[in-house]
């Protein structure tokens, strides 16, 4: 297959596998050296195509704002470990917490996944398989699963479940923050669950990776005065200090 075929090809799966895939499997379908193939990425890039990320890329697209869990999950893979060695250390042994339907919960869960003395609750189906496994108890939010996300589970039943259960801490993500300290979401839906689980938690900490500075999304769901913690892989997350005089930054 001539390069410029390859590459070609390489956008059509992409366009056939929500946007994302790794580098080993592109390997394994067009019969490919890891280093052809990296080649043919950077060439992509170089164009503006393609976005490398940690172990694949993703296609350069416009048409949408929700990003599936399966690429969110390769994303930042190394911020999104830091940020979830942070939080965990907030979890005391007895808590009930609220995880949301981030993919840095996700890291989150499987930094507590050992541990037997949480209860956790989650509308995030991922997560609910992760700790399937383990002896944490685990109480599904149960509801719809959202056809823009489907990692996630929203709607009314869903919102019900955060109603009727009062958490020591609410840990969730979004899609922005921006440099006034606004914490937005691309999804009216799951803006709106998410705020019945503020309701009912003792504790919000917001985890955030520093690419996420600087920008917005089309739905506010708080502020970081509204907030207890501001988790970040990094000291970038300093600058925020003037947004609130009660909020900690790790």
């Amino acid at each position: 297959m001539l390069k410029n075929e390859r590459e070609r090809e390489i956008i059509n799966i992409l366009k056939n596998e929500d946007s994302f895939i790794t580098v080993k499997e592109l390997c394994k379908r067009l019969y490919a050296s890891e280093s052809s193939i990296r080649r043919d990425l950077t060439s992509l890039e170089n164009r503006g195509l393609v976005k490398r990320t940690y172990g694949g890329a993703e296609l350069i697209t416009k048409f949408s704002n929700v990003v599936s869990f399966n690429k969110r999950y390769h994303q930042n893979i190394e911020a999104k470990k830091e940020i979830a060695k942070k939080a965990s250390k907030l979890i005391k042994d007895g808590s009930v917490i609220f995880l949301d339907q981030s993919s840095t919960t996700f890291y989150l869960a499987n930094e507590i996944i050992n541990r037997s003395s949480l209860t956790v609750v989650t509308n995030n189906i991922e997560i609910l398989s992760l700790l399937s496994n383990s002896g944490i108890k685990v109480i599904s939010s149960g509801g719809l699963l959202s056809p823009e996300n489907r990692s996630c589970l929203i709607g009314d039943d869903a919102k019900g479940v955060f109603e009727n259960i009062y958490a020591d801490a609410l840990f969730f993500s979004a899609k922005s923050l921006s440099d006034e300290g606004v914490i937005s979401d691309c999804t009216r839906e799951e803006v709106v669950l998410r705020n019945s689980m503020f309701k009912n938690s003792a504790k919000k900490i917001f985890l955030c990776n520093s690419e996420k500075f600087g920008t917005q999304a089309a739905y506010k769901q708080c502020t970081l005065s509204d907030i207890d913690y501001l988790v970040c892989e990094n000291e970038k997350g300093k600058k925020f200090t003037a947004c609130s005089d009660t909020l900690r930054i790790l």
